[in-house]
């Protein structure tokens, strides 16, 4: 019987501390775009035909990132390289 560890690798760590800071990183940049469009919208520098095609554009490019993703997920995943 082999006794397997609860402990996990430092290469394990060091991945969740790698991906723990993308998330956070990405976290503050969207919490930043967002409090500077409401700033400016309510100092009256953007009118609301601009915040709405600003919003529409944030949402496209969203889109193409994730049409993107799948593919590169999955040959990621292959087994065939």
């Amino acid at each position: 019987m082999q006794h397997t560890s609860l402990i996990p690798s430092k290469t394990v760590l060091y991945h969740a501390a790698g991906l723990f800071l993308r998330v956070y990183i990405t976290i503050v940049i969207v919490t930043t775009v967002y409090s500077l469009l409401w700033l400016l919208e309510i100092a009256g520098y953007l009118d609301e035909q601009i915040i709405g095609v600003i919003w529409i554009s944030i949402a496209a490019m969203g889109s193409v990132f994730l049409v993107l993703l799948i593919p590169l997920y999955w040959s990621s995943r292959s087994k065939n390289r």
